[in-house]
């Protein structure tokens, strides 16, 4: 349980520059923080850069702290891929924060073999790393179902883990009206930089077909492109709840996707089972069946995601009583 007093400092550890979803969920919790009026919240960027925080993320309150004090007081967010931090800090409270769980066994491995081999030798001796030790003031929140079933695998029970999910970008939330949908645009939105060859596949299989990647945008112009839009398809890793995926179903789009990561539970990508797939290439045909049926049946379809979008339209509100049942008792 976490102790939060007048003198404590809520220290919030994330990389620099970078305009991806776990980066976002951090800004987005320092500012949720500030509006619920909890004193002495920070973001801290390792490694450390000039202007550190992206232009993209000004819609957030935030402010910087640039030295750390090891305090029991304290209380420290790290992400999960920034769990070599946690050791180096024994006395403050630390809140591991699951947003991208395949990521800590990647980085994991990669900071691991940049040891040198004379610290390999001694590396139990000298392990930094976080294992899943049974530490007194570490606490676990889970961004997804699926990071909670990863960190539960890793020894991690229940009462130990809190549910602490972001939500999407607030231009997604602001629809002063109705979307009307062109059914006649027949444009399929990807995210490039996921599933990448699963997606080529697809895109050579269709040459009947129009595919428009979602990049150099800022979030109104994805907004804006994902309104006018019928279908979003995604092969992606997903290690959690994704947020292109959850920008998409607010703004009325049916959704294809993979069956990897959080993408497999219903919990974290609330659509049935007959919109997602196990990608081969023997199921490329039945997969652009599907495409095509959802683009040329779209009202059909568009039904079936109402209890994904439902729950995404409020997961603002879920967690902002999530950090008021923490943080503010």
């Amino acid at each position: 349980m976490i102790t939060l007093t007048d003198q404590s400092k809520i220290i919030i550890f994330c990389p620099p520059n970078s305009v991806t979803g776990g980066p976002e969920a951090l800004h987005q919790l320092a500012d949720k923080l500030y509006q619920l009026q909890v004193k002495h919240v920070f973001m801290h960027y390792i490694p450390k850069r000039k202007n550190a925080k992206p232009a993209n993320y000004s819609i957030y309150q935030t402010t910087e702290i640039e030295q750390i004090e090891d305090h029991p007081e304290n209380i420290l967010i790290v992400p999960e891929s920034m769990t070599f931090l946690i050791k180096e800090y024994p006395l403050s409270q630390k809140i591991i924060w699951w947003l991208s769980v395949d990521f800590y066994k990647i980085l994991m491995d990669y900071r691991i073999r940049k040891q040198s081999i004379f610290t390999r030798l001694f590396y139990r001796q000298a392990d930094k790393e976080y294992h899943f030790e049974k530490l007194p003031n570490v606490f676990q929140w889970a961004q997804s179902y699926r990071s909670s079933a990863y960190i539960k695998e890793h020894g991690i029970p229940d009462n130990q883990i809190d549910f602490v999910c972001d939500y999407i970008n607030p231009s997604f939330l602001k629809n002063k009206k109705p979307i009307i949908k062109d059914l006649n645009n027949k444009k399929i939105l990807y995210n490039p930089r996921k599933g990448k060859k699963e997606i080529a596949q697809l895109i050579k299989s269709s040459p009947d077909l129009i595919w428009v990647p979602v990049q150099n945008m800022n979030a109104s112009q994805i907004k804006d492109l994902m309104e006018k839009s019928l279908l979003y398809v995604d092969f992606g890793e997903n290690p959690g709840r994704d947020k292109m995926l959850r920008e998409s179903v607010s703004q009325d789009c049916c959704i294809i996707s993979g069956k990897n990561g959080s993408s497999a539970y219903y919990e974290d990508l609330m659509i049935p089972d007959e919109y997602k797939f196990t990608f081969n290439e023997n199921k490329i045909p039945d997969i652009i069946a599907k495409i095509k049926d959802v683009l040329e049946n779209y009202p059909k379809h568009i039904p079936h995601f109402e209890p994904y979008k439902k729950m995404v339209l409020n997961e603002e509100i879920s967690f902002e009583e999530k950090l008021k049942e923490i943080f503010t008792k």
